[in-house]
């Protein structure tokens, strides 16, 4: 009923390379033929730039990807990182209005960023981005790492505000903590927000993944950089 919203302008996902298998979009020009020929033969993934894509067929990537994920409701939605949004559409001179379809915007944030700078490093260094993958190393603290998740928080944000600011948006906002919290009546509010109210909301398909682990890095991490408390808002010491 959401319009299937996933990560359909990140182009370094499984998903991604099952649709391209799947669909041919976006076709590769030759310059991301010949990259991509040779990153195979090093064995390594044959895209990590837009560049390597076409402009037409980037666009008939994003109407294909519409066209197969709008939900009987007549919904289409997509769930975008700022970063995302900004290299793969805004700088190719798209926007979301690209879909020609009235817009609702919801922005989740997290209230405890340090634990969403540590979430970030764990899922960086061990490739487990949700519940149910699996985990390729045991991630190991380091402090560095999350001040630059933090910068990298940091930086989105100020994208977001920028870019609503300047289109005069005002979206839903929605936090990590409210939907952990209470997570019927968040997406009710969000199910409404589109309108599509919704009788009975499903069980979540993914685990929250935080743990005693992040919990320890985020104490371990306050005691060396006390300069961030602020951005722990929700922490219990």
């Amino acid at each position: 009923m959401a319009g299937m919203p996933m990560e359909y302008l990140n182009i370094h996902t499984k998903n991604f390379t099952n649709f391209r298998n799947e669909n041919n979009l976006p076709k590769l020009n030759a310059r991301g033929s010949a990259v991509g020929a040779l990153r195979k033969l090093t064995g390594r993934n044959a895209w990590r730039n837009i560049d390597y894509f076409s402009d037409s067929s980037w666009r008939s990537y994003l109407d294909r990807a519409a066209e197969l994920n709008t939900t009987p409701n007549g919904v289409f939605g997509i769930k975008m990182h700022f970063n995302q949004y900004d290299e793969h559409m805004l700088q190719r001179g798209l926007t979301a209005d690209y879909w020609n379809a009235p817009i609702k915007w919801l922005r989740i944030s997290r209230d405890n960023e340090v634990r969403q700078a540590i979430s970030l490093v764990r899922a960086e260094q061990s490739n487990q981005w949700n519940s149910n993958m699996s985990s390729t190393t045991e991630p190991i603290y380091n402090e560095q790492q999350i001040v630059d998740a933090l910068q990298t928080i940091s930086s989105a944000n100020r994208g977001w505000d920028a870019y609503f600011s300047q289109h005069a948006i005002n979206p839903m906002h929605v936090t990590y903590e409210q939907l952990t919290r209470d997570m019927d009546a968040t997406i009710r509010r969000i199910m409404g927000h589109i309108n599509t109210p919704i009788e009975s909301v499903p069980a979540p398909q993914t685990k929250r993944q935080s743990d005693g682990a992040s919990a320890q890095w985020e104490r371990q991490f306050l005691d060396a950089r006390p300069e961030f408390e602020s951005r722990a808002a929700t922490i219990e010491r």
